[in-house]
């Protein structure tokens, strides 16, 4: 049992270290921050970590299916294309519902 826990944490490490990853890592950060100075209300303040923790997320698994692409060709593939897209529409998707979502909260103690 702890060892799986040692690959996961190792897989958030390496994660960590990939530039996409780690800029949505300090996008989340400013955002807690952020909530600390504004002082918001805790449910609204587990609405905002559930939005980084969304991201972020997406974030891994997009770096996830490019690696897997790329393990399966450097050159130019259209399929690979789509799968890479459709990944990153993902990591959009969820920033962008993050967005509004951090919008609708950080409005009401501006």
């Amino acid at each position: 049992m702890i060892n799986k826990f040692k690959v996961a944490f190792y897989g958030l490490y390496t994660a960590f270290k990939d530039k996409s990853v780690f800029i949505q890592f300090v996008l989340g950060f400013l955002a807690v921050l952020i909530s600390i100075i504004l002082k918001i209300k805790m449910y609204d303040f587990i609405i905002v970590l559930f939005c980084i923790c969304m991201v972020i997320t997406c974030e891994i698994l997009n770096t996830c299916i490019e690696e897997l692409c790329n393990m399966y060709t450097t050159g130019y593939n259209e399929k690979v294309k789509k799968i890479k897209d459709m990944g990153a529409a993902a990591v959009l998707f969820s920033s962008i519902t993050s967005l509004i979502v951090g919008i609708a909260i950080f409005i009401k103690y501006i």
